[in-house]
């Protein structure tokens, strides 16, 4: 009997065909359900996992025709649940919007479920299937489930957390699973890891990635490596996978995959609540909070992240390695039945975009004095007519690597909120930077606390002589009361303070480059500038807040006023990105290159 599906779904585009696997015929299908693990006769390099696919049949409807697939580990953030699929491509996906819960997760604040093991030990099962009808009632897939304040249960599928979790790289979750962690000689752990080649250093965590790995994996990768837990439950994937994966293929292997640290997360979700909206079942996981720990020293085998180069005559870095190709708008056909050829051209395939919750954890690049190699010359490579994110192994098969992982961004709290907690990033991160961090008001003067205050804007008499648009500019909601704002920080640098000022926005709705309406804000520059006197702060400060009304927030009119230098700055992205620096972190850096004589890094 059909199912009545109330959510619904919006189109998308994408360029990654499955080729053959998800051929459906005339029908298109949903990715309904994971399940558990198969070994990959054809490729032992990545594991297969069984999804379970339900009938698209209107946008309203689910049809009872059902279909498994074997799909590559590595490929399951493309075949995510809910989405559309029909002859190899995915046509859309269901639209929910995230739901974040803030959860505990040291051990007494989760534990694992599934329906089999509820019905088992004679307990209600986790949701009921009048909320989502699986295949069988006793399925046997493991579920986290959590424990909400308000009583309720929040419950994510085991593989979901593994992808979506366990770092940001499809590499990763290949090789955790792939290779057993430690004492063989080609170990996960040595895949993972290059050698240090410095000194450990107690209260720094250091971690040189592999080629292979991502900059997004490091957080993961150091607890892998410092923290007896992490390493604990990522030892014990592999470990129960060659216990419990069936050799002939006969049935899937389902393993319990915990949370990576203890302590307290946040957790963004997409899917649906129910029990009166106190619990909720989760089947795509939007993002995740960094658990609390040491900064952490990232570097990167054959890193050319050094102070100075290498001289002549010196070793090539990964010479003769083919060019990677970038920005692919042609369709990608991958392919989990084939190892890649070892000479062969690679893709940068990227899953949905993973949100990093509260506060980022403090991450340094590590930078040597010198450099050791020197950029080697990249060979041609042979062509692919596909692409596999298995070992790179052997030639002339016309399998290309794919480079699968989810881009990583950061919660935003507006503009305004973002740039003070980056400028409070980078005062942690590098205190030889930026000495001390403080706000300012005229009543306060210099606080160095977390929160800020700002300086609200003054109001115009009523028969003041300005436009209506002008006269409104100093309300966050015109006409109702509620002065703007502006913030005033104080950056103390090696050669003395500079000053970053941001203004407060209004919010509003915007189109996004797909031309969907989302909720945005008032778009303003930001200004930074440094003084001749000191004494003079006060003065400009009453003079901006006069002038930036009339201005309509405009700051760039007034830099030529400042007693001293000032310089407007945007908010995209600079070009030449710092390594190792969220994005708001380099417009902060970028801001005060403007003022300073030192090119700041």
């Amino acid at each position: 009997m059909p199912i009545q599906f109330k959510h619904k779904f919006k189109k998308i585009s994408t360029v990654i065909r499955i080729k053959g696997t998800l051929d459906f015929g005339n029908d298109a299908m949903v990715a309904w359900w994971y399940s558990g693990f198969y070994k990959n006769p054809k490729d032992n390099s990545q594991p297969h996992v069984l999804v379970h696919f339900r009938e698209y049949i209107s946008p309203g409807v689910i049809g009872d025709k059902i279909a498994h697939r074997r799909i590559p580990l590595t490929s399951l953030g493309q075949v995510r649940v809910g989405t559309v699929w029909k002859n190899d491509r995915c046509k859309g996906e269901l639209d929910l919007e995230p739901t974040k819960f803030s959860l505990n997760f040291n051990e007494d604040g989760w534990r694992f479920t599934s329906l089999s093991e509820a019905r088992r030990k004679h307990l209600a099962p986790p949701f009921q299937q009048s909320l989502y009808k699986l295949e069988r009632e006793n399925d046997a897939n493991w579920l986290i489930e959590f424990d909400l304040p308000n009583g309720g249960k929040l419950f994510v599928p085991c593989l979901e957390f593994f992808t979506r979790c366990y770092g940001r790289s499809g590499e990763l979750k290949r090789i955790v699973a792939t290779y057993p962690w430690e004492d063989v000689p080609d170990s996960a752990k040595s895949r993972l890891y290059a050698t240090l080649d410095e000194p450990e250093e107690a209260g720094k965590w250091k971690v040189r990635l592999r080629r292979r790995m991502f900059n997004g994996d490091v957080v993961f990768l150091a607890h892998a490596k410092y923290d007896n837990y992490t390493t604990r439950l990522t030892k014990r994937i592999n470990a129960d996978l060659q216990t419990m994966i069936d050799p002939k293929l006969t049935k899937p292997a389902f393993i319990q995959i915990a949370p990576w640290f203890r302590g307290p997360a946040e957790l963004s979700v997409k899917g649906f609540s129910f029990d009166d909206g106190k619990s909720f079942l989760a089947f795509n996981i939007v993002g995740m909070s960094d658990p609390i720990g040491e900064q952490i020293h990232r570097g990167r085998e054959n890193s050319n992240n050094a102070e100075t180069a290498a001289p002549d005559g010196s070793p090539e870095a990964w010479a003769g390695r083919p060019e990677r190709i970038l920005n692919i708008n042609e369709i990608i056909d991958l392919t989990g039945d084939g190892e890649p050829d070892g000479d062969s051209p690679a893709v940068e395939i990227q899953d949905p975009v993973f949100v990093t919750l509260g506060i980022e954890r403090a991450v340094i690049d590590m930078r040597a004095d010198q450099a050791k190699t020197v950029s080697g010359k990249h060979g041609k490579g042979s062509d692919a007519s596909m692409f596999s994110a298995g070992e790179a192994h052997g030639s002339d098969k016309g399998i290309g690597h794919a480079s699968i992982h989810a881009p990583q961004t950061y919660e935003s709290h507006g503009i305004l909120r973002d740039m003070w907690d980056a400028m409070g990033s980078l005062h942690r991160k590098r205190p030889d930077l930026i000495r001390s961090l403080s706000w300012f008001t005229f009543e306060d003067g210099f606080i160095s606390t977390s929160e800020y205050k700002l300086i609200p804007l003054t109001p115009f008499d009523i028969d003041e002589d300005v436009t209506t648009k002008v006269k409104r500019f100093p309300y966050l909601e015109p006409p109702k009361p509620g002065l703007r704002g502006f913030l005033v920080a104080r950056l103390i640098l090696a050669d003395g303070p500079a000053y970053i000022i941001e203004l407060q926005r209004r919010p509003k709705l915007v189109k996004d480059k797909d031309g969907e309406t989302k909720a945005g804000e008032d778009q303003f520059q930001g200004m930074v500038f440094r003084l001749k006197h000191e004494n003079q702060l006060v003065p400009w400060l009453r003079y901006f807040r006069e002038q930036i009304r009339h201005a309509k927030g405009v700051v760039r009119r007034l830099t030529g006023s400042c007693s001293g230098e000032a310089e407007s700055f945007s908010h995209r992205n600079p070009t030449e990105l710092v390594d190792g620096c969220l994005p708001r972190e380099s417009i902060v850096l970028h801001a005060l290159s403007k003022v300073t004589e030192k090119t700041i890094r």
